[in-house]
């Protein structure tokens, strides 16, 4: 009789398949096609839902479990290679200790580890092509799926009402989160554009069509510098100026000047492409907070704690509940504070740092490359949008992916005999029985 045989491999890229199609929220789509619940958003964001904690706890004890069975963590090399995300971490866990709200600052410190621990589990199984071939799919195809139900269903893919009635946002809960995962996919994508690869076209067209029909600036402005942003560095790498270290600097500072240049004019700019330089409003709610950022300014409020404080009533009764400051750095300030904002910096510097060391050592140069510019685009996206550390955000799990590094263990393979000193053929097959 024949046995349906899974291998190990297998049930591993299953998992994964899973729990990336559980941070991009493509899973939460359709458990939110059944939602009947009269709770309100505030409700909502506090009660949180079983079946996001149990895919949670999933993505939590798998990995910890692969982590322990590889001694991962007696590892030296893991503490010195992610030094500050270990120590972002640690302040949030710290934070929790003076959180307004413990139990709920945990409970989001929890949700934080699972994402950084899939993460790493990610990081260790599949190489960086891998990475980014297996995200901008999935992502193009979650595009694909809000596509086709803005076709039988359009009452779900398009907003209805308000300012942004009739923007497409598909599978998402939030058209401009939406929008901003679709333009990170084409990014992912680039390598593999270049070698026209099918697949990689495929779905970096879906992913355009839905930005295109999201209306979204920023997810439009993301792909623009995006692009040219790797086109730049690729160039440099076609002219193998990132195997001089010196002349790679230069030419990295060069580009940091142009960036300059574009962000004093950053005013005139958001007028070409449609947006106010106020942000939709989001300069306004950062002066509102300010007032109490200052109140806790070194330590904040406890990791997620700011939006069920008492302090956050006043603010909420004056524009409503909104759940987050729209903006990383705001929004770190108000769950921890200056110190917490200070490890959350020396953690972008140190993955960037990475990458930007891989280029010039041009192990995958065109992949680290377009890693480099993901990151680098994640740390300016971070000024306007929530994204990291938002545990929710399929962003900030891509941001983890590229940041965690482990130094696994090769594999010594047996050198092949001389044919002169070949054994016979038996007396081999002998040896390599099992015992």
């Amino acid at each position: 009789m024949n046995r349906l045989q899974v291998r190990y491999s297998t049930l591993a890229d299953a998992f994964t398949l899973f729990g990336v199609l559980f941070y991009t929220q493509v899973i939460g789509f359709f458990l939110r096609l059944g939602n009947v619940s009269t709770l309100d958003d505030a409700q909502q964001d506090l009660e949180g839902n079983l079946a996001n904690q149990v895919c949670g706890l999933l993505t939590l004890l798998v990995p910890l479990f692969f982590f322990i069975r590889h001694k991962v963590f007696l590892s030296k090399t893991f503490y010195r290679q992610n030094l500050f995300l270990l120590l972002f971490l640690g302040c949030v866990a710290a934070s929790i200790s003076w959180s307004s709200e413990p139990m709920l600052s945990f409970k989001r410190f929890v949700a934080l580890l699972s994402v950084v621990f899939f993460a790493g589990f990610i990081a260790w199984r599949y190489s960086l092509e891998r990475i980014a071939f297996l995200f901008g799919c999935v992502i193009g195809a979650a595009a694909l799926v809000g596509l086709i139900f803005a076709v039988i269903r359009p009452d779900i893919a398009f907003i209805s009402g308000g300012i942004r009635d009739g923007a497409f946002r598909g599978v998402f809960a939030e058209k401009n989160a939406g929008a901003r995962l679709n333009a990170i996919a084409i990014l992912l994508l680039l390598p593999m554009i270049r070698q026209r690869n099918p697949l990689a076209m495929l779905y970096g067209l879906f992913a355009l069509i839905a930005i295109g029909l999201a209306q979204s600036a920023t997810a439009i402005a993301l792909i623009v510098a995006g692009t040219a942003s790797y086109a730049y560095f690729i160039t440099l790498i076609r002219l193998r100026i990132n195997r001089s270290l010196l002349a790679f600097t230069a030419a990295t500072l060069v580009f940091f000047l142009l960036c300059g240049v574009l962000y004093a004019n950053y005013a005139m700019l958001l007028e070409l492409v449609g947006r106010d330089p106020s942000l939709t409003d989001r300069t306004l709610i950062w002066e509102l907070l300010q007032p109490l950022i200052d109140d806790q300014f070194l330590k904040g409020y406890g990791f997620g704690a700011f939006w069920a404080s008492a302090d956050a009533d006043a603010f909420i009764t004056r524009w409503g509940y909104i759940g987050n400051a729209h903006s990383g750095y705001v929004e770190t300030l108000l769950n921890g504070g200056l110190i917490q904002l200070i490890a959350l910096l020396l953690m972008f510097a140190q993955t960037l740092s990475k990458r930007y060391r891989a280029i010039t050592a041009d192990q995958s140069a065109r992949y680290q490359a377009c890693a480099l510019v993901v990151i680098g685009l994640f740390v300016v996206t971070n000024y306007v949008a929530y994204v990291i550390p938002n545990y929710r955000s399929g962003e900030f799990l891509i941001f983890c992916v590229l940041s965690l590094t482990f130094r696994h263990h090769l594999v010594a393979r047996p050198q092949p005999l001389p044919a002169a000193n070949a054994r016979p053929m038996r007396a081999t097959f002998r040896e390599q029985r099992p015992c």
